[in-house]
């Protein structure tokens, strides 16, 4: 197994980050958070698992309260 097969489905922070449209800085307080979203660190590298990020963004996903909707 190559080190190319290894990391395949994984992105290095600035690239992640330019892909869903954040700051390097943004993304990187979501890997601080209590619940934030799941890296892993190859030497400096901080690399980000695709699959598993987008199952944390999911997970984020808010759903307006039907009892507070306004009357229209």
């Amino acid at each position: 197994m190559s080190i190319t097969e290894l990391l395949e489905g994984f992105a290095d922070l600035e690239p992640f980050a330019a892909e869903v449209k954040r700051d390097p800085r943004t993304v990187r307080r979501w890997l601080n958070q209590p619940d934030g979203l799941p890296y892993t660190k190859l030497g400096n590298r901080i690399l980000i698992h695709i699959p598993t990020a987008r199952e944390w963004m999911l997970g984020r996903i808010h759903r307006p309260n039907p009892r507070r909707q306004t009357a229209t």
